[in-house]
């Protein structure tokens, strides 16, 4: 609601006239009154904003007094420097506000009728020492791999006095050194995107059938030592992170981490107080390689766009394009931000976190609960942001940290976390409880809760592109199904000790599109103890665990898998104990795409029976424990990799494959 300011306009002096008759006598007379005016003044003003040293444009914005209206997000630019916020002194020493803040003040009060925020920049230890802004597209090969290949091409791929798109060069030679004794303790960063590439003409090593193209490497000025770096190469639709390129004793390339992905991809790399990380597509960094206290250096120069072999030559085996590659140099641990956290005397304050400049919050936001009862009655956590009450920029897991800051929790006494037909609740257990059969819950903000659901109960749990995690609860799963429960739209995670999803007997749990269900812990994604499971349409289910399979069927439970995706890193994709399992669906056409099951053991471990009308199973020992549970499939359909093993290459490893057709 707008709030209107009042003026009184005083001393308006207001003569009215009557006639008095007294005896029939008429006696005029004059009655002096004051007349209060309330004269509603809605009072507007213009913001406009200075680069202050930076670059880019900004159009001025026009405010009313009371109106509250957040600032135009910051469009300013300087290279070597980040953006600190606004002040309405250019030297800072007025009145600073916060990127987006919230303003409903009269600034008018400060500058004027027309008020003028200045940029405030801050040095950013991390100066960029190699850039080229522009697109690189290389089609260089070695003349050994396709004669008529030719050399490569390229736009706007110049940097200094050189241009790497002369015709000559198949690769980018940076001349940058990453760890040499003037760099050693120093921080870097490195940042390119592939904006297109074909695996196709990629090399492929004699010895291994994958694609070992290279987007970003480092040649090893002392041959008797090996780098702690990184390789980036794509494999089809995933890349992939090595340790160390080829070492000087001939040893492989240890490969420390992947991650799915489609072009464009951007890459980041970054060295902090000695660990070296790696981010793809903007997500939290991930550590590659701890070097910390390490007395070892050598020159390393890098480069873009071609691998390296053994002997440090280049592979030049590349088709690919790639742009906005840079090179960044800082100082000990330059690329890191200190976090405070205000509870707003609701809760004790959590501890500080150091986060990775650049970097997503990720783990490192507190869990907070999702409502806490006060003598004034229940509060809702609403969220971290930059302001006091809501003001400013509301922090998530996804958010990019890019400087100090303190983050202040919003409490609300209106629960603003999911909804039902319109009606907002705090809360999941909440929302369940007041539900209807068949209604959909939709969840309106990422949240971290545990919780049962009911005999009885029949949702549809939409979560609206939010990820649900566990509450730190030891032992329990961040569902537990007795009920039916539809999931679609979003990911559910844990990284406890207990599966992310258990279906108990009476339950009934399908899982839909756009879900991800993700165990990171050391037990199974899902875990039907006799109840009715289905996993269909482009639903992900994924477990890292070493103890059990990403989907565990025991106890009679019914499991059938129309769709989706179900990986394993260290086990079954499915495991079956007891009771039934189709995949697939008998329609009489033959349908040998979907769904996948991937196990690093197997893709399916079964000791029952199993109805395979449609799909892949695909895992390192085998792609299914014995062939013959496979009992049912569509009429007609002849089986692949059953009596001849079919094999596919998945991240450097051999899996066996069976499917029909």
């Amino acid at each position: 609601m707008m709030k209107k300011r009042y003026y009184v306009a005083a001393g308006i002096a207001v003569m009215t006239l009557g006639i008095l008759c007294v005896n029939d006598a008429q006696a005029k007379y004059a009655e002096r009154k004051t007349l209060t005016l309330a004269v509603n003044i809605e009072k507007h003003y213009e913001v406009t904003f200075d680069a202050n040293g930076g670059t880019g444009t900004m159009a001025n914005q026009q405010f009313t007094t009371g109106v509250a209206q957040a600032l135009t997000a910051n469009a300013y630019v300087k290279s070597d420097y980040y953006f600190a916020g606004w002040n309405t002194s250019a030297d800072g020493s007025g009145t600073a506000y916060a990127d987006e803040e919230m303003i409903s003040a009269d600034l008018t009060n400060i500058g004027g009728s027309v008020v003028t925020l200045y940029a405030q920049w801050e040095e950013d230890a991390m100066h960029t020492v190699f850039e080229i802004a522009g697109t690189c597209v290389f089609h260089g090969y070695d003349m050994q791999q396709d004669i008529n290949a030719g050399q490569i091409t390229g736009t706007n791929c110049t940097t200094g006095n050189t241009n790497w798109a002369d015709g000559t060069h198949k690769y980018i030679d940076t001349g940058v050194k990453l760890y040499d004794s003037t760099n050693y303790e120093k921080d870097y960063e490195v940042g390119f995107t592939i904006t297109a590439y074909d695996p196709s003409l990629q090399y492929r090593d004699p010895d291994n059938n994958a694609i070992q193209s290279t987007f970003f490497n480092a040649k090893l000025e002392d041959s008797s030592r090996h780098w702690p770096g990184l390789v980036v190469r794509k494999n089809n639709n995933k890349i992939e992170i090595t340790e160390t390129i080829a070492k000087p004793n001939g040893s492989y390339e240890k490969k420390t981490g992947e991650s799915t992905g489609t072009t464009p991809v951007k890459i980041m790399v970054t060295r902090t107080n000695g660990v070296i990380y790696y981010s793809v597509n903007g997500g939290a960094f991930t550590m590659l390689q701890d070097i910390n206290g390490t007395s070892d250096y050598h020159d390393v120069n890098s480069w873009f766009g071609a691998a390296a072999k053994a002997d440090g030559t280049p592979m030049r085996y590349i088709d690919a394009t790639m742009t906005d590659i840079y090179i960044k140099v800082g100082d000990t641990g330059a690329n890191t931000h200190t976090v405070s956290f205000d509870a707003g005397g609701i809760q004790s304050d959590p501890s500080d976190v150091t986060v990775i400049g650049s970097s997503s919050m990720g783990s490192s936001l507190p869990a907070m609960p999702n409502y806490v009862d006060t003598a004034n009655g229940r509060l809702y956590f609403i969220g971290w942001y930059t302001g006091i009450d809501g003001a400013g920029d509301k922090y998530t897991d996804s958010t990019i940290v890019s400087r100090d800051m303190t983050l202040h929790a919003f409490w609300n006494d209106e629960p603003v976390l999911c909804s039902i037909n319109g009606a907002t609740h705090g809360s999941l257990v909440d929302c369940i409880g007041g539900a209807g059969a068949g209604d959909t819950i939709t969840l309106l903000e990422d949240t971290r809760e545990q919780f049962t659901v009911a005999a009885g109960t029949d949702i549809v749990l939409d979560l609206n592109g939010h990820k649900l995690s566990d509450n730190a609860v030891a032992g329990q799963p961040v569902i537990e199904n007795y009920g039916k429960i539809t999931i679609v739209n979003g990911t559910i995670t844990s990284s406890l000790r207990a599966g992310v999803l258990n279906n108990d007997d009476t339950g009934e749990m399908l899982i839909g599109n756009d879900a991800r269900i993700v165990a990171t812990g050391s037990r199974q994604a899902i875990y039907n103890n006799g109840g009715k499971l289905e996993i269909t349409g482009n639903a992900y289910l994924s477990a890292t665990t070493g103890e059990r399979a990403t989907v565990q069927n025991l106890n009679n439970g019914e499991l059938v898998i129309t769709g989706g995706t179900i990986i394993s890193a260290k086990q079954e994709a499915v495991k079956v104990e007891s009771g039934t399992l189709v995949i697939g669906v008998e329609d009489g056409s033959v349908d040998n795409t979907t769904p996948v099951l991937q196990g690093a053991t197997y893709g399916l471990n079964t000791g029952v029976d199993v109805a395979m009308f449609d799909g892949i199973l695909k895992g390192k020992n085998g792609a299914i424990n014995d062939t013959t549970h496979i009992t049912a499939t569509e009429v007609g359909a002849t089986s692949v990799g059953i009596d001849s093993v079919v094999t596919e290459v998945i991240d450097g490893a051999t899996y066996k494959v069976v499917y029909y057709q």
